[in-house]
């Protein structure tokens, strides 16, 4: 096959060659009379295919032009994409076609080269899919694995009778429930992710007013930092407007923002609500280390962590939360933004807009 190209142009040049010069061998035969007594010579007609013979010459002149012309524009093509075919036969998809010309066939060519193009795209988005998938069953079962172990640990202290005092025991009842919250949260990052991945995700909008929803989530909210350090500071009223979305989407969102917040306050977070331009913005904002400026723009990218060795050893996650409320949020025609730096803090702002 790879002294195919070769055997046919040389066989079909070949012939037109030996044609030309039989065809001349003939004529001069047939119409070159010597006049040896004279020892001059001239071109007599003393046969009358001779302008048979000429015709002859020039259809053969005009097929080895063909040819040439052929070999141009047809086989020249042709044997590129069978080159690249091979390449992508083998596995090579970055191998172009190297035949670029203003007609039919050289718009063939660029078509199947875009279709190389589009394969190799489609490709690596798969193997970029398969790393992600794996990436999130490793990280995940890790997640799971650590709350599971703590809470084994902490309902064995109280079935053997380590805790002899109340205080203790309610220490230990709080430390379950917050592991508990944490592998629930785990399961639902999950299970909103895979389903993104898969298509399959889907939003029961509703008309709420954004009061009293916002009021709803943080009442059951604030009974849990009372066994924290942290202080949850909500600048009531919240804005009471209406806003179009998914009640058990939109729970998940705030409290991936506050988990997140949680995690990395010193003292306090502080939540706050105001209306810009018809649209609902719900700012959350934490007083910790902050975020360096140089890595905002790949935080809600899935898995990023800032720190990912500490922050998967002390502050626990898969690092799917702000990936997926970036998808939630948007999903519900909204947006996030993010404003931190180094010893600032960070300040998570949703923006929806109103349902008026």
């Amino acid at each position: 096959m790879k002294n195919f190209k070769m055997t046919l142009r040389g066989l079909i040049i070949l012939f037109m060659i030996g044609m030309v010069f039989t065809t001349l061998g003939s004529m001069a035969f047939l119409f070159i009379n010597f006049d040896i007594r004279s020892g001059e010579h001239s071109m007599v007609i003393k046969n009358p295919y001779l302008w048979f013979a000429l015709f002859m010459v020039i259809i053969i002149i005009f097929y080895m032009i063909l040819v040439l012309l052929m070999n141009r524009y047809i086989f020249d093509p042709i044997f590129a994409m069978r080159k690249a075919a091979e390449h992508i036969q083998s596995g090579n998809l970055n191998y172009p076609i190297e035949y670029d010309a203003d007609n039919e066939i050289g718009a063939f060519c660029t078509e199947f080269d875009k279709m190389r193009i589009r394969l190799r795209d489609t490709i690596l988005e798969q193997h970029e899919i398969e790393k992600r998938r794996k990436r999130l069953i490793a990280s995940i079962t890790h997640d799971l694995r650590t709350p599971l172990t703590s809470i084994k640990g902490y309902v064995e202290a109280i079935q053997d009778g380590i805790v002899k005092d109340q205080d203790t025991y309610e220490k230990y009842l709080a430390t379950i429930a917050e592991k508990a919250d944490q592998l629930n949260h785990l399961i639902d990052d999950l299970s909103v992710y895979t389903k993104q991945e898969l298509g399959e995700f889907t939003l029961n909008l509703e008309r709420l007013n954004s009061g009293k929803i916002l009021s709803s989530y943080f009442d059951h909210k604030i009974d849990e930092f009372k066994y924290s350090h942290i202080h949850l500071e909500l600048r009531k009223p919240f804005i009471s407007t209406y806003i179009n979305v998914d009640p058990y989407r939109f729970n998940q969102i705030l409290e991936n923002l506050i988990g997140n917040a949680k995690k990395y306050a010193h003292t306090k977070i502080v939540v706050s609500t105001k209306v810009i331009d018809y649209h609902l913005q719900i700012a959350i904002q934490d007083d910790g280390d902050g975020i360096p400026t140089d890595v905002l723009d790949s935080i809600f990218d899935p898995f990023f962590m800032v720190n990912k060795v500490k922050d998967q050893k002390e502050k626990g996650g898969s690092g799917l939360g702000l990936a997926i409320v970036k998808q939630l949020t948007e999903r519900h025609g909204g947006k996030i933004t993010v404003e931190s730096g180094i010893g600032l803090g960070t300040t998570f702002t949703i923006d929806f807009p109103l349902d008026i």
